[in-house]
C-alpha cells in the first residue's frame, strides 16, 4: 500500500522532530541562551532550499537508493556507490543518539537503574516495527504527530504566562548552528521511500510542509525551555521536556517521558527503514541487513554508558556525514535541475560545511576511503 500525503507529512514531522526535539533545543539554549531562538529561525531559512531540491529529485528519481541515486544520476556509479556507503556509515554514530535519548527519558521518570533495559526495549520495538509494513508505522505517526504538536503548543502557551527573565548569556553562534542542523536531518531518509507515495507530487508537498511545521515546533520548544530554565548540563538536557512537564501538572513528567520514548522510536524507525532499504540495493537481504543494523545500534548505545562518552560527540560526527551528503545532493541538483534553488542549496551547504569546520573530518575521511574502495572495486 502506498503512502498518502497525510501519512507522508506525519512521517517527515516525526522524523525531523524525533530525538532532536528532546535534546537539541536544550543544547542550543545551553550554548547561546535566548539568542538560540534567532539561530533556529536562521537555520530554518537556510535549510528550505535543500528541502525543495530533495522534494524535486525525489519526484524525478524515486528509488530506494535515495540520496545515492541522485548523486549517481549526476556524477556516475562510483560516486553514487561511495555515497551509499557514506550514508550507511552513519549507523554506529547517528541512530544510537536516538536510542539513548529515548531510554534516558524513561529512565529519568521511572528509574535510572533500568536504563540498559530501556535501551534493549527500544531496540526490540524498532526491530519489530521494521518487520511490519511501513504503512502500519505511518498510521501510528499521524496520531503521534497530532499528540506532540498539541503538547508542544500547550508548553509554549504556558511558558508565555510563566514568570521568566531574559538574562545575558554567552553566545556560541557557530556551535549552536552546527547542533541545530541535526534537527533538520531526516529529509534524506524520506528520499529513500519517495517511491512509496500514492501520488508523486505528494513527496515534495510532505517535505515542504514538514520542514515549516517542524521549524515552528522547535522554536516553541526552545522558548519553553528558556522560560523554565530546563537546560544547562547533560543531565538536564537529556530530560529537558520532562522538567518542563513537571512544572505544569502532577505526573506530567511520566506522561511526557512515555511520549518522548514513543516519538524517538517512531523517528528512528524511519531511519532504520531507509538504511535497510539502502542496504538491499547492495544485494544484501532485507532481514539480514535489518538485524545487522539493529545489532550495531544496540551495541554502540550500550557502550556509550560503559565508557561514558558524551552524546554531543555522536551528534557532531553524524552532522558531518549528513552535511556532506546534503552537499553532494545539492551539487547533483545543480547539475540535474539547473535552478536557482539548487544553487541556493549548494551555497547553504557550503556555509554549513564552513560552520562545522573540523567536525567534517570524519565524513571527509570516510568518503575519501569509500571513493577509493569504489574505484578499486571497479578495477
Amino acid at each position: 500500500m502506498k503512502l498518502s500525503l497525510s501519512q507522508g507529512t506525519a512521517t517527515i514531522v516525526i522524523t525531523l522532530l524525533g530525538s532532536g526535539v528532546f535534546i537539541v533545543p536544550a543544547l542550543s539554549a545551553t550554548y547561546s541562551g535566548w539568542a538560540a531562538l534567532i539561530l533556529w529561525f536562521i537555520m530554518a531559512l537556510m535549510i528550505l532550499p535543500v528541502a525543495f531540491i530533495f522534494g524535486k529529485l525525489g519526484n524525478l528519481y524515486p528509488s530506494a537508493g535515495g540520496s545515492a541515486t541522485f548523486v549517481e544520476e549526476a556524477f556516475g556509479k562510483k560516486t553514487g556507490f561511495a555515497t551509499k556507503l557514506l550514508y550507511l556509515s552513519i549507523i554506529p554514530i547517528g541512530p544510537p543518539v536516538v536510542i539513548i535519548t529515548a531510554a534516558s527519558y524513561l529512565a529519568g521518570a521511572f528509574g535510572n537503574g533500568y536504563l540498559i533495559e530501556f535501551i534493549i526495549l527500544a531496540s526490540l520495538i524498532i526491530l519489530i516495527l521494521n518487520l511490519l509494513s511501513l504503512r502500519v508505522s505511518s498510521n501510528i505517526n499521524i496520531l503521534i504527530t497530532i499528540t506532540i504538536i498539541t503538547i508542544i503548543s500547550a508548553f509554549f502557551l504556558v511558558s508565555l504566562f510563566h514568570s521568566y527573565k531574559i538574562t545575558p548569556h554567552e553566545i556560541h553562534i557557530i556551535k549552536t548552528l552546527g547542533i541545530i542542523f541535526w534537527c533538520f536531518v531526516g529529509i534524506e531518509a524520506m528520499s529513500h521511500i519517495s517511491h512509496e507515495f500514492k501520488n508523486e507530487n505528494d513527496f515534495f508537498k510532505a517535505v515542504v510542509i514538514g520542514i515549516i511545521t517542524v521549524a515552528f515546533m522547535y522554536m516553541a520548544v526552545t522558548f519553553s525551555l528558556l522560560a523554565f530554565n530546563a537546560y544547562g548540563n547533560e543531565s538536564k538536557n537529556l530530560r529537558s521536556l520532562v522538567i518542563v512537564a513537571s512544572h505544569i501538572m502532577p505526573y506530567a513528567d511520566k506522561i511526557m517521558a512515555v511520549v518522548a520514548f514513543i516519538i524517538c522510536i517512531m523517528a528512528l524507525n524511519l531511519y532504520v527503514a531507509s538504511l535497510t532499504r539502502l542496504a538491499t540495493t547492495l544485494n544484501i537481504g532485507f532481514k539480514k541487513a535489518l538485524f545487522v543494523i539493529m545489532g550495531i545500534i544496540l551495541a554502540i548505545s550500550i557502550l556509550k554508558f560503559i565508557f561514558n562518552f558524551k552524546v554531543d560527540l555522536l551528534i557532531t560526527y553524524s552532522n558531518g556525514v549528513f552535511v556532506l551528503i546534503y552537499f553532494l545532493v545539492s551539487l547533483s541538483a545543480l547539475k540535474l535541475l539547473k535552478t536557482k534553488t539548487a544553487l541556493s542549496a549548494v551555497v547553504t551547504m557550503g556555509v554549513i560545511i564552513v560552520i562545522l569546520g573540523f567536525d567534517m573530518v570524519y565524513a571527509a575521511v570516510m568518503y575519501a576511503l569509500f571513493l577509493l574502495f569504489s574505484k578499486a572495486k571497479e578495477v
